[in-house]
């Protein structure tokens, strides 16, 4: 399995520097068409690069720490001006960096295939809100959220995760105004997902006209509903646990199904009811109506799988800090954050073939270990650059070298952890950095 997948990830990264290299490839990529047409020392690829390794200290300390590394250059090195880059880097579309995560999905998928639930890719969706930096053009792009004690305007975006949770591998990524609302950016979300996708949600997405737009993808689906609704209250005063329904949709929800062109006819849906505990229930709809082989206990622990979305955006945001912009440019800003997304794919993509060789060594533990996430982002970030530079008998080796510390820098999965429910509404949250490192 091993020499497989190291053939494979030799191969990923040969047709990824395709695009960093060959104008052909990456001109699409260009603002103007004579951008990166001559010979200088900020290349299309040196650009790229610097930004994809994640800018997370100054600007001039991340381009001395670039050509360190690439010449193997002891002495402090100023090639290449802090301004000059900021120039650089504007003449590059963020396309490119929506482009490459995804090609690591689709590179993923192709070669890979990943682990399934039952034949379903097991998705799930969520979302959060991002702080970004105050300047008249973000401001203008994102709106005002709020003013700070001195008086700054502070611009703010919502952002959406269309995320593999068995695989660990970001589907789609968004970001938008924080005026936007999920589920609209849950539209953009349709597109990426289809016959054999199995979507799970919280209950922001329990709304006839969403599971609707799914059923019409040709995807599956296990949403949380909220428990205002009629039909729920009824559900749930009848006491059954697991019951097949047609879900008539009312006037108001027929208007807003035709408004956004969706089908308002009956809808044939599963609702299982699951104790959390004495006083906390929460109820799903499912469109897997077969009961025998999507057994109660069965969709109780898949629900449970959804906390995966949850976890990656905590690593996007704790882990890696994205919201430590290096630009205040909406380009530059968009530019990070799907270099950010890209990250956490190239690393969920490296770290595949060791995640089962990690449980399994780890038997005889107190806990089983899986990978720490914070110390592999960090070992991967440290070396992005080589693996696009060097040799493919060099990629294969630094690869091993992943691998060998991911097996040893592990931490321990805690089973059965719970914590109580912020039923506040989100603007009412106070948001605030965890007791996490970041991953360097």
């Amino acid at each position: 399995m091993a020499q497989v997948s190291q053939k494979f990830h030799a191969k990923l990264f040969k047709e990824a520097s395709k695009l960093l290299t060959n104008y052909d490839d990456y001109k699409q990529y260009c603002v103007n068409e004579k951008d990166f047409t001559r010979n200088r020392e900020l290349s299309f690829q040196t650009v790229v690069l610097v930004i994809l390794q994640l800018l997370k200290s100054s600007v001039k300390t991340e381009l001395k720490s670039y050509y360190k590394t690439v010449f193997k250059v002891d002495e402090v090195v100023n090639w290449v001006s802090d301004a000059a880059f900021c120039k650089a880097r504007q003449k590059v579309k963020h396309q490119f960096f929506i482009d490459i995560y995804k090609f690591i999905a689709r590179f993923f998928y192709r070669h890979i295939g990943g682990k399934l639930w039952f034949h379903f890719r097991l998705l799930a969706v969520d979302g959060s809100e991002i702080n970004l930096p105050s300047s008249k053009e973000l401001l203008n792009k994102f709106g005002v959220h709020h003013t700070n004690s001195i008086g700054t305007k502070i611009p703010q975006a919502r952002i959406s995760f269309l995320f593999d949770a068995l695989n660990n591998i970001t589907i789609d990524a968004q970001i938008e105004s924080f005026k936007v609302g999920e589920q609209q950016m849950f539209t953009e979300h349709l597109l990426s997902i289809g016959k054999n996708d199995l979507l799970t949600a919280d209950a922001n997405y329990g709304h006839f006209r969403i599971l609707r737009a799914i059923e019409q993808t040709g995807a599956d689906f296990c949403v949380r509903m909220s428990q205002s609704s009629n039909f729920i209250k009824d559900f749930l005063a009848s006491k059954a646990k697991d019951t097949i329904i047609e879900w008539i949709p009312s006037k108001a929800t027929k208007v807003n199904c035709i408004k956004h062109d969706i089908d308002f006819s009956p809808l044939k849906i599963r609702l299982v009811r699951i104790d959390l505990s004495e006083t906390e229930t929460e109820v799903l709809a499912l469109s897997l109506l077969d009961q025998k082989i999507y057994s109660y206990e069965k969709v109780k622990d898949l629900y449970d799988k959804r906390w995966k979305v949850e976890e990656e955006i905590k690593k996007f945001m704790q882990r890696l800090l994205v919201e430590f912009f290096s630009s205040i440019k909406e380009n530059g800003v968009l530019q990070d954050f799907y270099a950010n997304i890209f990250m956490l794919n190239l690393v969920s993509f490296i770290a595949e073939p060791v995640h089962e060789q990690i449980y399994k060594a780890s038997e005889n533990c107190k806990y089983r270990q899986q990978i720490n996430w914070t110390s592999a982002l960090g070992d991967v970030r440290g070396r992005l650059v080589l693996l696009f530079k060097r040799s493919l008998n060099k990629i294969d080796s630094i690869i091993k070298s992943f691998w060998d510390s991911f097996k040893k820098n592990t931490e321990a999965i805690k089973p059965d952890r719970k914590f109580p429910r912020d039923k506040r509404k989100k603007g009412a949250r106070q948001k605030a950095f965890m007791n996490y490192k970041p991953a360097w």
